[in-house]
């Protein structure tokens, strides 16, 4: 994926930011003076490249959506097992959330239209196809149901990803509640029946 590039005086603002916000224990308390400190600009630049503080918070918050999406086309277009690629995927995402704010973690699921088509637009061409080649690769490896369609698939994805917008509290201080997130990760590839009943048995003839 081809990130959007802008100034170096720009990029560098947005580098101070997610470093301050990395490395603050009270992230909301982090300034436009500090971040302007930081990255040896004045706040008038600052508002000049992002208009308000909340709007620099967004574009820390995009700039993790395509981290994530890099990463997840890293590890599915690796040399990786399948077992493999899934597990470094997860362990991933929890690597950068971890090092990421609450703030930005928050803004990512914001109902914000202009975010909100940010992240479907990342999902729908750099995410929905590496989960196609990565599907794919599961059913020649015998790890997914070669009888899994793929239409009905990415609209289960479809969903969930809706479903954690309209539950955006769900990750909220969601560090101290990694063994909830976990259950739900569980949930989400394996499902809750421990054994496969017909739920749509033919009529007898």
């Amino acid at each position: 994926m081809t990130a959007k590039i802008g100034s170096a005086k720009r990029q560098r603002i947005l580098d101070a930011a997610v470093e301050l916000f990395r490395s603050a224990h009270q992230v909301r308390k982090v300034s436009i003076e500090d971040i302007a400190a930081k990255a040896n600009v004045s706040p008038t630049t600052i508002y000049h490249y992002f208009g308000t503080r909340d709007a620099l918070v967004a574009e820390v918050a995009k700039t993790l959506v395509v981290a994530f999406a890099e990463q997840a086309r890293q590890f599915f277009r690796s040399a990786l097992s399948f077992p493999q690629k899934l597990q470094a995927t997860t362990s991933g995402k929890i690597a950068i959330a971890s090092a990421t704010s609450d703030e930005v973690i928050s803004k990512m699921m914001d109902q914000d239209p202009e975010m909100a088509r940010f992240v479907e637009q990342v999902y729908h061409t750099e995410i929905a196809p590496l989960w196609h080649e990565f599907i794919e690769a599961g059913k020649s490896e015998g790890y997914v149901n070669p009888d899994l369609d793929e239409e009905v698939f990415l609209a289960y994805m479809d969903v969930l990803l809706a479903g954690f917008r309209a539950r955006a509290d769900l990750l909220e201080q969601w560090r101290t509640r990694l063994p909830f997130l976990e259950k739900m990760t569980r949930l989400m590839f394996y499902g809750f029946l421990r054994k496969e009943i017909d739920l749509f048995p033919k009529e007898a003839k």
